[in-house]
């Protein structure tokens, strides 16, 4: 029987000092991320020993305790990695402490390791008593080449891309401690760009044996070296991915025949034009085990790699578990796609993407990893086989759509509602939005919507109707507005400076934390791309790192620069806060790459003319309420057809920013008319000049009682969700005795 394992996957962790060798060939490696997973084989004695008291207390190893100190270790801002060696042994030695553990097996991948490639991935083994690492290997994922490969006469006349695998065993880092891996990458791709062959087995032939007898392969040795490889052809078939994985080792004699060939075939992008007359199709998702943003997030992925074409989604939900109510809060939201795929394939490839991203049977309404339901399929009733009949090889044993279930299931149904509110149910004919007021109401409502901040960080729970949370604004800027000041920008001092304000929160300190490396305030000059990132990221990195009590925090970076909201993110930020929402170049492609929360605001012109007469007349609009609504449901419709998706966004209205005076209280006296339903809203007033103008104040740092009121109005309201502050104590202490009048908290 094999022992018990505890899996901790996906750890992402920036390394300040970089990760060599570097993908440019540089002398010294630039910073990078690196995913690790470390899976921590148990005694076999130690979870018998505990199952009986239902307890951890028997286990021997808190995995949550386990992760950050790895963590800790690895993103120590002092500490040089010098080759991945390195980070195995760290990693290793943590969980090997603990008398529970017999052995570990740790990966760490490198995402920006390759220029050509996906990632480059290394494995070992540390077991208890032994000194050395075993079992060491390193691989290439997604090596993308055009060449010519296909038997027809259009296929020889064209250049097609290929994606290759490549996976080592028999490298010994105890004797070597850095793989060449750049330099077969190298080799991999400067040969299959010369290549030319009519299929898939004899290139996999060539390229095997090629590899084999250049460097870096042949320095290792013989006896203990074998090469994995699988070769993708994507453009091959139209509607799937044909690849080959061979038996492939370090023989010289080695060919087709002594090494049967595996062929299979899996699902690939179907092009668009195929969807143009499939069904509109709803999915609905879950999860309440593990990181359960970076699940669905993962899945979404998935099912788009999968040949799924996203067209919409909702926010997401927190909710309580439905039937089996002794588990941990659900997340929930739903997707609208468009597919080729019939509905027991659609399924089938639902299955598939739940195991990908690690779910295992537990019981029937228990908890998950992730959950994939099929619910709606365009009008069609699609009823395949009865429950409880035997499940295949894909764990399909039935299929009933629509799902027999969904007009009991709040948490299925206003996810849907965020997307198509009037779609008619097949079956019962109405509304999904009438299947939803059907439901019983409760207060507080029974989902909660959420800022789905990625790990570290936590999802921020939204209340309905909305209690704000606190946004707690740091300028590590020389020259803002209210707190410039040169010793912001040194990393040291700025971190100083944030603990102070922490502890400044006694027990209530700020949910999210804001930081800005440029001013923004009216007629300020622009600081340089370099200069911006290098307050903020190493700013991002130091918290992070910091092991202080705010070092999970969500952390926002205020920044227009695509290049900046790459960097902080990559950096360990949670979320970007775009002033501009999303206009400048490149933006709104890398908010749908990072795939986190972002704010887009209202504003027009930059800081030098947002002021002018021409960007503060809102008449042809309607007025500056119904003016800066109007364009802010263009700002939200661009974002999402780049791709970013509906659940991370959040509006701002941009008080202070091409606004009058009077437009700035004009939009302040009509909050609930600003609301964009599904999106939630921000408001920053803190300390504004129109706040000074009516307290007649004109030092920005003496405007907090006109601050407390704005506050006041804004949870008055009921639709704001985030209040970004400059005094997050008084801020917060505001919100809480609002609320307490109003009979409401904070979910």
């Amino acid at each position: 029987m094999a022992a018990d394992k505890i899996t901790v996957r996906s750890l992402s962790v920036q390394l300040p000092h970089g990760l060599g060798p570097s993908a440019f060939g540089l002398a010294t490696a630039p910073p990078c991320p690196i995913s690790v997973t470390l899976a921590i084989h148990l005694r076999p004695d130690v979870v018998p020993s505990c199952v009986s008291a239902d307890t951890l207390s028997g286990l021997g190893v808190n995995y949550s305790a386990v992760t950050k100190a790895v963590y800790a270790a690895l993103a120590d801002p002092s500490r040089t990695w010098g080759s991945p060696a390195e980070i195995f042994r760290a990693s290793g030695t943590i969980p090997l402490e603990l008398d529970a553990v017999e052995s570990v097996d740790v990966e760490v991948e490198m995402p920006r390791g390759l220029l050509h490639a996906q990632s480059a991935v290394y494995g070992a083994k540390f077991s208890r008593g032994q000194e050395r690492g075993a079992e060491w290997t390193v691989g290439i994922k997604g090596l993308g080449v055009a060449c010519v490969v296909g038997l027809h006469p259009h296929e020889m006349g064209e250049r097609q891309r290929l994606e290759v695998d490549l996976a080592v065993n028999g490298w010994n880092a105890e004797e070597q401690e850095s793989f060449p891996h750049k330099e077969l990458a190298d080799e991999a791709l400067k040969y299959l760009e010369q290549s030319s062959f009519g299929t898939l087995e004899a290139l996999a032939h060539s390229f095997a044996g090629h590899l084999l007898s250049r460097r870096p392969l042949s320095l290792l040795p013989p006896s203990t070296m074998s090469l994995g490889l699988t070769i993708r052809k994507p453009s091959a078939l139209p509607y799937a991915v044909p690849s080959i994985t061979p038996g492939v080792t370090a023989s010289s004699s080695w060919s087709s025949s002594s090494a049967p060939v595996e062929t299979s075939i899996s699902r690939g992008q179907v092009p668009s034009d195929v969807h143009a007359h499939a069904p509109r199709t709803f999915i609905a998702l879950g999860s309440n085990i593990g990181d359960r943003i970076s699940h669905i997030r993962r899945a979404v992925a998935a099912l788009q790699e999968g040949g799924c074409e996203l067209v919409g989604c909702s926010r997401l939900y927190e909710s309580e578990p439905m039937y089996v109510e002794d588990q941990e809060r659900f997340i929930n939201g739903a997707i609208e796609i468009r597919s080729s795929l019939k509905p027991l394939d659609l399924l089938r490839l639902l299955k598939r993407t739940e195991r990908l991203i690690g779910r295992t049977k537990t019981f029937r309404n228990g908890p998950r990893v992730l959950d994939l339901d099929l619910v709606l399929y365009g009008d069609q009733v699609v009823r395949h086989g009865s429950p409880g009949d035997a499940e295949d090889e894909d764990g399909v044993g039935w299929l009933e759509c629509p799902h027999p279930r969904v007009g009991e299931r709040e948490f299925v149904l206003r996810p849907l509602v965020d997307i198509a509110p009037d779609y008619i149910h097949p079956i019962l004919r109405v509304p999904l939005l009438t299947l939803l007021r059907r439901l019983p109401q409760t207060q507080p409502p029974a989902l909660a919507p959420i800022i789905p901040f990625p790990s570290p960080s936590s999802p921020l729970r939204l209340s309905v109707p909305s209690v704000p949370r606190i946004m707690a604004i740091f300028n590590a800027t020389p020259d803002s507005f209210s707190d410039g000041s040169v010793s912001r920008t040194e990393t040291d001092s700025a971190l100083s400076l944030i603990r102070d304000l922490w502890a400044s929160c006694g027990p209530f300190p700020p949910d999210i934390l804001d930081i800005g490396g440029m001013s923004t305030r009216p007629n300020s000059q622009p600081c340089s791309v370099e200069e911006e990132v290098s307050r903020v990221v190493p700013l991002i990195r130091a918290i992070r790192a910091s092991g202080e009590v705010f070092a999970d925090i969500p952390i926002s970076v205020d920044t227009y620069r695509a290049e900046v909201a790459r960097a902080a993110v990559e950096a360990g930020g949670s979320m970007i806060n775009d002033v501009r929402g999303g206009t400048e170049e490149g933006m709104l492609q890398v908010m749908a790459e990072m795939d986190v929360p972002v704010v887009l605001m209202h504003s027009r012109g930059d800081s030098g003319t947002m002021g002018n007469e021409t960007n503060t007349d809102y008449t042809a609009l309607g007025g500056v309420v119904k003016g800066v609504k109007s364009e802010l449901g263009r700002i939200v419709a661009n974002a999402e057809k780049a791709g970013v998706k509906r659940w991370n966004i959040m509006v701002d209205p941009g008080l202070g920013f091409a606004k009058t005076h009077e437009g700035n209280l004009e939009l302040l006296q009509n909050l609930p008319e600003l609301e964009i339903k599904g999106y939630a809203m921000l408001v920053g007033a803190s300390r504004k000049g129109f706040v000074g103008r009516v307290l007649e104040q004109s030092e920005a740092r003496k405007r907090g009682f006109g601050d407390a009121a704005i506050n006041a109005v804004c949870v008055a309201s009921g639709k704001v969700d985030v209040l970004r502050v400059h005094e997050p104590r008084e801020a917060g202490e505001v919100v809480r005795m609002m609320g307490a009048i109003r009979g409401v908290g904070r979910g």
